[in-house]
């Protein structure tokens, strides 16, 4: 038992302020984290819950992760970077969330890729149907080149995505509609629908190779000219003479190509029932 004189020294009586009120030693560098007061009407203060909700309070809100904001980020990666970048890791960086996440939406980087491509063939242009049909063609088979002539990093990606997609085979659809309003069969249809498609897509992946890669054809399109018209001209005769028309406007070539195109669908309108690869009365194949 402790003395008289022990207890003198270490009363038991509670401070002033209430019984539920403990008395913390505070000393230099020492933080009471374990204070609380729960006294009526306060609740509880304790320090250490009221700095963690201080931090929830800072923090906003997460946005719910699915597949269109995976592929936004996607998207901005590969512009961004290339798709060399392109990783679950970078994404799930890229959205602040685990990369594990993402695997919920896709089974992998192959699917989102195709996912992503086929959502850039998704885009549409509005074209004004009072337009005469070879205007409405031409601004529609520009419109689907450029889907590849500005990504240049996913060109060949969307060269090679598979066709059973829902943005491919809407585009199909469309196409296959307006040649066969035009007086098509659906042979020819069909013909030209794979003639329109090299044509958007070889053109598409060269003009974004050669944007890329900066090209001195486009670089300086009057020099090239000019070497081509000082080549000797005992050898090479016809690329002297041509040397002036030469490396024209991208664009002004490949509308030129769709105006052939065009044309050739009409032609195959006025001849009739001739199916594709048929042979004509003068024995000429016809288009």
């Amino acid at each position: 038992m402790p003395s008289r004189e022990r207890r003198a020294r270490y009363p038991t009586a509670r401070p002033p302020g209430g019984p539920n009120r403990r008395t913390v030693v505070r000393r230099p560098g020492h933080i009471g984290v374990n204070c609380v007061d729960t006294s009526d009407g306060v609740g509880v203060r304790c320090r250490a819950m009221e700095r963690g909700a201080a931090v929830d309070a800072a923090e906003p809100p997460r946005a719910r992760l699915d597949r269109e904001r995976i592929l936004d980020a996607a998207e901005a990666i590969v512009h961004r970077e290339g798709v060399g970048r392109l990783t679950m890791r970078r994404i799930g960086t890229e959205l602040g969330s685990d990369p594990t996440a993402i695997y919920r939406h896709f089974r992998g980087k192959d699917e989102l890729l195709v996912q992503l491509a086929d959502r850039l063939f998704g885009t549409e242009i509005d074209v004004d149907p009072a337009l005469p049909w070879r205007e409405q063609m031409k601004i529609e088979l520009r419109h689907a080149m450029y889907r590849y002539r500005s990504h240049p990093e996913l060109a060949r990606l969307l060269a090679v995505q598979p066709d059973d997609t829902p943005s491919l085979q809407r585009i199909a659809e469309r196409n296959l509609q307006t040649l066969t309003e035009r007086g098509l069969s659906d042979a020819q249809a069909a013909m030209m629908f794979q003639v329109i498609e090299n044509h958007v897509v070889g053109t598409g992946l060269y003009y974004a190779h050669v944007e890329d890669a900066d090209d001195p054809r486009l670089r300086d399109p009057g020099a090239m000219r000019r070497a081509y018209a000082l080549l000797p001209a005992d050898r090479f005769p016809n690329a002297v003479r041509a040397a002036a028309h030469l490396f024209p406007d991208l664009d002004a070539a490949y509308d030129f190509g769709s105006d052939l195109i065009l044309d050739a669908i009409e032609r195959l309108v006025a001849q009739g029932g001739d199916e594709p690869g048929s042979t004509s009365t003068d024995g000429v194949p016809t288009p």
